[in-house]
C-alpha cells in the first residue's frame, strides 16, 4: 500500500478545481485549432505570421503621421493560393500544437488524481510526468517546424521566389519549461524509489 499522505480536504478541492481549469483549457484549445483550420483550409487570403531578420520597411507609426523606417521581426500576411506543402505545414502545426496541449492536459489531470488519491510517487504517476516531457518537447519542436515551414512558404508566394526569412526565434522560457520538466520527472523517480525503499523496511 502507498505510504504517501493522503491530501486535505481542501486541498484535494483545489487538485479538482484544476482538473476543471484543464478540460477548460483542452476544449479551448481545440476550438481554436479548429478555428485556425478552417481559416487556412480554403487557401484564400490565409493571416500567415513570418519572422524575418535584418529586413526594413516603412509604415505609420502613427495613424496619418509621417512614413519611418522601422524593422519589423515579425509581420502577418494575407496570402493565397499557396502549395499543398505550405498549406499542409500550417495546418500540421496547429494539429500538433491542439493534440500536445490536450495531452499534457490530460496527463496532468491524471497526475493530479494520483496525488489526491495519496499515490503522488507512484509508478503510474512517474510515467505520466515523464511522457508530459516527451510530449511538450516533441510537440513544441513539431509545431515550430511546420510553423516555420508554412511561414516560408506563405512569404515565398507573395515574393514569387524562395523565401530568406529566418525561423521563429526559440524562446528560452520553452527551452527552461522542458528542463524544468525534465527535472521534475527526475524527483518523481526518486520519490518513487525512495518510497518502495521505505515500504520494503515496513
Amino acid at each position: 500500500m502507498s505510504s504517501t499522505p493522503v491530501p486535505s480536504k481542501w486541498d484535494a478541492s483545489a487538485l479538482w478545481v484544476a482538473i476543471i481549469l484543464g478540460a477548460g483549457a483542452a476544449v479551448w484549445t481545440v476550438v481554436n485549432a479548429v478555428t485556425r483550420i478552417v481559416e487556412i483550409a480554403p487557401n484564400r487570403d490565409v493571416p500567415v505570421t513570418a519572422a524575418f531578420a535584418d529586413s526594413t520597411a516603412t509604415m505609420q507609426v502613427v495613424a496619418g503621421g509621417t512614413d519611418v523606417e522601422v524593422v519589423p521581426t515579425q509581420v502577418t500576411m494575407l496570402v493565397s493560393d499557396m502549395p499543398a506543402i505550405t498549406l499542409w505545414s500550417l495546418i500540421l502545426a496547429e494539429v500538433f500544437s491542439a493534440v500536445a496541449v490536450v495531452a499534457v492536459v490530460a496527463l496532468v489531470c491524471l497526475i493530479i488524481r494520483n496525488i489526491v488519491r495519496g499515490a503522488a510517487f507512484s509508478a503510474s504517476t512517474v510515467g505520466y510526468v515523464g511522457t508530459a516531457t516527451i510530449v511538450v518537447g516533441v510537440g513544441w519542436i513539431l509545431t515550430w517546424l511546420f510553423r516555420t515551414m508554412g511561414a516560408n512558404g506563405g512569404a515565398a508566394v507573395l515574393a514569387g521566389e524562395p523565401s530568406d526569412n529566418t525561423a521563429f526565434p526559440i524562446a528560452p522560457v520553452t527551452v527552461f519549461a522542458i528542463a524544468s520538466l525534465g527535472a521534475l520527472t527526475a524527483a518523481f523517480q526518486i520519490g518513487h524509489r525512495l518510497q518502495r525503499e521505505q515500504e520494503g523496511l515496513v
